[in-house]
């Protein structure tokens, strides 16, 4: 375990996790208010893929690291008081801080990874990374019921805000990275991991008759899922790449599309556990493959800027979905689910078209 897994622990110590929205909606802000403000979320990180990227490659990866870690904190400083003070300005700039945070530390913690680790070993460590902020998710998860018990909403959100100081100085001692990667390398989040974002397991759960009393279980065993992915990718190694980004791009934008319409519980909890494994892994390969794809075009001089001009449109694309949620959700979750995996069955065939055409 090395700063930069202490980090990712930290960063995955979201005490609040089990009821964000509630979180919200406590605070006197609507399901639609919510799309909204995580339309902003998406537009800011949109707007902000170029400048920091710039920034980034004058900065260097580590120094870019550390700011995103302190924009974070402040961050969850921010959603604690406008959650105490019920402010929905203090919401709108707490994802506007947010926003800023995922600008910088996105695509710049894959390529800090790329740089130190190199193209053999970049999917196992990145792989192997998340499982420390996926078992920091559980840990928080695990002491969610007490926490929220004694201390309530206000606890939750406080105790977030300690982790966050706590990956703040984890950050202070990662390891500088290969002084000749600086310019070379910038890597971003893809849509993978927020179109999938899975804001209504809550409602899902009411909605196929399931007691809530079964939400933290069902979010520690998808978590303890999601630390498959490491595994897998090893398992995987030496097979095409390309087709497995496919595989799993498509098995998740299938499942997103039905999940959202299934009623029984025996089909819809194991896709619950299923699908974060599944947007993961088509996380980590698609990342992979933007880089590969970059490196065959002989456009690595120029790749901060190609990489974030991909990142802006799939933020767009974000936003719009987003927005469409909004006036969706009035209708139902299930339409909210359609949404999001038809849009990721449209990348996926967009993805495989691109790649017979590039390899034809």
């Amino acid at each position: 375990m090395d700063a930069y897994d202490g980090m990712s622990l930290c960063g995955g110590l979201v005490f609040f996790a089990p009821v964000a929205l509630l979180v919200r909606t406590q605070a006197g802000i609507s399901e639609t208010q919510f799309f909204l403000l995580q339309a902003l979320l998406s537009g800011i990180i949109a707007l902000g893929e170029l400048p920091t990227g710039h920034l980034t490659d004058r900065m260097g990866y580590r120094r870019s690291l550390i700011l995103a870690q302190l924009l974070l904190l402040a961050a969850r400083g921010l959603l604690l008081a406008a959650f105490l003070l019920r402010s929905l300005p203090l919401f709108v700039a707490e994802a506007v801080v947010e926003g800023i945070s995922a600008c910088l530390s996105s695509g710049t913690a894959s390529a800090y990874l790329y740089a130190l680790y190199g193209e053999s070993d970049y999917l196992p460590k990145a792989a192997h990374a998340a499982n420390f902020g996926t078992a920091g998710f559980l840990l928080s998860t695990a002491a969610y019921a007490l926490l929220y018990r004694y201390f309530r909403l206000t606890g939750l959100l406080a105790a977030t805000v300690l982790a966050g100081a706590a990956g703040f100085a984890c950050s202070l001692f990662l390891r500088r990275e290969p002084r000749a990667a600086v310019p070379e390398h910038r890597s971003q989040s893809t849509m993978w991991g927020q179109l999938g974002k899975i804001f209504f397991y809550a409602e899902k759960l009411a909605d196929c008759g399931i007691p809530l009393t079964w939400l933290s279980a069902i979010i520690i065993a998808y978590s303890a899922g999601q630390m498959l992915a490491e595994p897998i990718i090893r398992l995987c190694a030496g097979k095409s790449r390309s087709r497995l980004t496919a595989i799993f791009c498509l098995l998740c934008g299938g499942g997103l599309a039905a999940f959202g319409w299934l009623r029984t519980p025996w089909a819809a909890v194991p896709l619950m556990v299923l699908l974060p494994l599944l947007l993961d892994l088509a996380s980590f390969y698609l990342e992979e493959r933007q880089n590969h794809l970059i490196d065959r075009l002989d456009a690595g001089r120029d790749r901060a800027a190609a990489l974030s001009a991909m990142n802006i449109g799939v933020n767009l694309a974000e936003i719009a979905s987003l927005f469409a949620s909004s006036l969706l959700a009035a209708l139902g979750i299930g339409w909210c689910f359609a949404l999001c995996g038809g849009l990721l069955l449209l990348g996926a065939l967009g993805y495989m078209l691109s790649s017979r055409k590039i390899t034809g």
